[in-house]
């Protein structure tokens, strides 16, 4: 019994355990988009009275789901006894959890009526419930792949920040000695970093811009080298990315031969 619950919900087969995390998925996504029409004043009454019964709902579902987790743990070696147990509860992904439903008990508490629910006080704690997001990936595989990815172009990538880095002081200090002078707007180092960072990032927010002509032409430069830098590591995650699906690929249909190929 503690092993097919184990499964079900830590390493789901079939289409009941898919079935059941879609259901988990899509109160998830419902919650969140009640979150959002929420804040919108002409929804506001009507979604956080809906929010609050669901809520309701999904706290009870997440705290019954949380000790089934703990108790069929269990059935693994490394999480027999009471010691085991503790050691699961107080895992990454379970920790979340606690987070979760303690933040929901505390928010949905607080906020017996729909005015105090929606309250900018409480809404502070509804940050926490924002984290029930990270259940869709429950395993890790999208993050664990991520790292993989990082970690075996680590060198490249080291590389592209630090010329970055390197570009940033240089552009920065230089502007800020052209501008220094003459635009208030640049009165400290720290400025000129601020309005680098923002044109290497290719955001340009407009809020600090240079106005002398050598500044301008600095502004130029550093505006192309950040399209060029970026399109470093984004050139290098992606093929990392297609070579990393690739090799996964291949793992996947070795499996599938070597069960025919041992008979």
């Amino acid at each position: 019994m503690q092993n097919k619950m184990h499964n079900f919900l830590e390493r789901p087969r079939g289409w009941k355990a898919a079935s059941y995390h879609l259901a988990v998925l899509v109160m998830v996504l419902m919650c969140l988009a009640l979150s959002v029409f929420s804040t919108m004043p002409e929804f506001e009454e009507q979604a956080t009275l809906v929010l609050y019964y669901i809520e309701i709902i999904f706290v009870i579902w997440l705290a019954i789901e949380y000790a089934c987790r703990v108790w069929s743990a269990g059935c693994r070696s490394r999480y027999r006894g009471l010691g085991g147990r503790i050691r699961f509860a107080t895992s990454a992904y379970c920790v979340i959890d606690i987070i979760v439903i303690v933040a929901s008990i505390v928010v949905l508490c607080m906020g017996a009526t729909g005015q105090v629910f929606a309250a900018s006080a409480i809404r502070g704690l509804r940050f926490f419930q924002i984290l029930r997001m990270l259940r869709i990936d429950r395993r890790a595989g999208t993050w664990k792949l991520l790292g993989s990815v990082v970690w075996a172009h680590r060198q490249e990538l080291l590389t592209t920040v630090y010329i970055g880095f390197l570009g940033l002081i240089f552009t920065s200090f230089l502007v800020y000695l052209c501008e220094k002078n003459y635009n208030e707007k640049y009165q400290t180092f720290a400025d000129a970093l601020w309005w680098g960072i923002i044109t290497l990032s290719t955001v340009g927010y407009g809020d600090a811009y240079p106005e002398t002509w050598p500044g301008k032409i600095i502004g130029s430069f550093c505006a192309l080298l950040g399209i060029s830098f970026f399109a470093l590591p984004a050139g290098i995650l992606g093929s990392g990315f297609a070579l990393k699906v690739q090799q996964h690929q291949r793992q996947k249909h070795l499996i599938r031969r070597r069960v025919p190929a041992a008979s």
